[in-house]
């Protein structure tokens, strides 16, 4: 079913009745519609004076949920589906003009979760299953041609990798390694805990730079590279029994959470670890930042957008989970599991001049 659907409302929101009242914080847009909220009035700029929320598509599967990769040359949008009672991860794309999407076949990508731009390809996290290793794997979506660019940590299979970013002036690939394959049922016990990795492709060398995470996720740098922003989405626990992977709970006592490093030494190591955020509505999944620094992440509720200093300015209300996001020219694509929706606002990504939109 394809939804055509536009949404332009915009709601202020009230932060001394939200003080008092629990209810009057979960319902700032009338009725609970999609639209945009502005808890500081720096939103205003951000989504200009125009934004619109467009359901693109809506099916009755999860074929909306992580990666976001913009590739100029063939002007799509491309994005993974959520792993569904022993079905495979699927990858689809939109074309960024006509809104009509397709589904590709990526044989060497298994059960795809994350992914970005590199070199005017996808470099997917392909969390492998239970016979392919979990692995970072370059992919030309013009021709399905891949490369493996590492599937091991000095011999440790990696977990279920989830998230990938490019540290670009280095060239050096970060990226996250969660457990929820395992506890999704499609990957093997755990060889290695939850944790962020360096890579540097030229060399083949990798470090680990961070730990401490019940579920590190997403990740994203500064637009000066000098801070790098981690979600832990240990709130949200998958339990790989009974077999389909697919019985999830949410514990409040764990993190819900977003935590700011210093990028240091060059570039090559974080210091300095700090909370930045909290996410009260689900967990904060996907991140991104705009050119002026302010924070993004996929949550419970929509994309969740806050400024340097961890205030939270404003809200794309999509009324569901949102886990992935993307910017792309005009504005920003938005995976919500059976819904895809394009929001025009006026912001840009921090990586708009280098991925080419």
């Amino acid at each position: 079913m394809v939804g055509l659907s536009t949404h332009k409302e915009v709601a202020t929101f009230d932060w001394k009745a939200a003080a008092t009242n629990a209810e009057y914080s979960t319902n700032a847009l009338p009725a609970n519609e999609p639209g945009f909220i502005i808890y500081d009035e720096s939103f205003k700029k951000i989504i200009g004076d125009s934004p619109e929320l467009e359901f693109v598509e809506v099916r009755d599967d999860k074929f909306a949920h992580e990666a976001g990769v913009y590739i100029q040359s063939t002007d799509r949008n491309y994005f993974t589906s959520n792993y569904q009672s022993n079905k495979s991860v699927e990858v689809y794309s939109v074309d960024t003009t006509h809104h009509k999407t397709e589904q590709h076949s990526f044989p060497a990508v298994k059960n795809p979760n994350g992914g970005c731009w590199y070199q005017e390809q996808i470099l997917f996290c392909s969390q492998g299953d239970l016979t392919h290793p979990s692995a970072l794997v370059l992919v030309d979506p013009q021709t399905a041609a891949s490369t493996t660019l590492i599937n091991n940590f000095h011999g440790r299979p990696f977990n279920s990798v989830n998230d990938v970013v490019i540290h670009h002036p280095n060239d050096d690939i970060w990226f996250t390694d969660p457990t929820y394959g395992y506890e999704q049922a499609f990957r093997q016990s755990p060889q290695l805990p939850s944790q962020i990795y360096r890579f540097k492709p030229s060399t083949g060398q990798i470090w680990c730079v961070a730990d401490g995470f019940v579920q590190c996720n997403g990740l994203c740098f500064s637009p000066d590279y000098k801070k790098l922003y981690v979600t832990d989405t240990g709130a949200v626990q998958a339990h790989g029994t009974p077999g389909n992977g697919q019985n999830f709970s949410l514990n409040p006592r764990l993190p819900s959470s977003i935590y700011e490093f210093d990028v240091v030494d060059g570039g090559t190591r974080l210091a300095n670890r700090k909370f930045f955020a909290y996410c009260s509505s689900g967990v904060p999944d996907g991140i991104k930042c705009d050119e002026e620094g302010n924070v993004y992440s996929g949550c419970g509720d929509g994309i969740h957008v806050w400024n340097r200093e961890g205030l939270l300015i404003g809200k794309i209300f999509v009324g569901s989970v949102v886990a992935n996001f993307n910017f792309a020219r005009g504005g920003v694509w938005t995976m919500a599991q059976e819904k895809l929706l394009f929001a025009r606002i006026k912001a840009r990504g921090a990586l708009a001049s280098i991925e080419g939109h």
